[in-house]
């Protein structure tokens, strides 16, 4: 049998617990100053390990906020019809190299175009490239002269001719025209 099936109807009595203060307890119980290094030694490195993570955690949230400011700094808080206009208003006179020197300005300084066609040496560059361009002109005869001063062939006045009569005096100015009786060549 069983010692627990012999004891089922005997009646064990409970001992009652007291309370044990440090000093009662033997020594063999108590921490060995061993483990209790070792014990401390395992807070140590779990407590640097928690310092690391929340100084990276630090650090990340500190970057992050940075990166949201330069984000903002970069995109201006005005609407799609002010900066519409701040375009137009800067880029007014300009022929399209004028404007895109000005936005080359612009970004490579990190301003608006109003504030880079303000600067001094696109100033400069924008007298001298309009100068060269006064003088290019210059040289170049209108295309208005060309066709007043430039005679027009036979073939071009003849085609250019709207009615019968004029293309009429075009030919007997040349001397071609059938109709008429001088132009005609007499057989005798």
């Amino acid at each position: 049998m069983d010692e627990n099936q012999q004891n089922e109807g005997e009646e064990t009595p409970v001992e009652e617990t007291k309370e044990v203060t440090q000093e009662q307890v033997p020594q063999e119980v108590k921490e060995t100053p061993n483990e209790k290094t070792e014990h401390t030694d395992s807070e140590k490195r779990l407590y640097a390990r928690l310092k690391e993570a929340e100084d990276a955690a630090k650090k990340a949230k500190a970057d992050l906020a940075k990166k949201e400011q330069e984000f903002a700094k970069a995109k201006l808080p005005i609407s799609d019809v002010d900066a519409i206009l701040e375009v137009q208003s800067s880029t007014r006179d300009l022929d399209s190299e004028e404007v895109s020197e000005l936005k080359l300005r612009a970004s490579s300084l990190g301003v608006s175009l109003s504030e880079a066609r303000k600067d001094k040496n696109y100033q400069v560059w924008q007298k001298a490239y309009r100068t060269e361009v006064e003088k290019e002109n210059a040289l170049k005869p209108s295309s208005k002269q060309d066709e007043v001063d430039k005679p027009k062939s036979f073939s071009q006045r003849l085609l250019e001719a709207r009615t019968p009569e004029e293309k009429g005096k075009i030919l007997d100015e040349a001397g071609l025209n059938p109709l008429n009786p001088r132009n005609s060549l007499s057989i005798t």
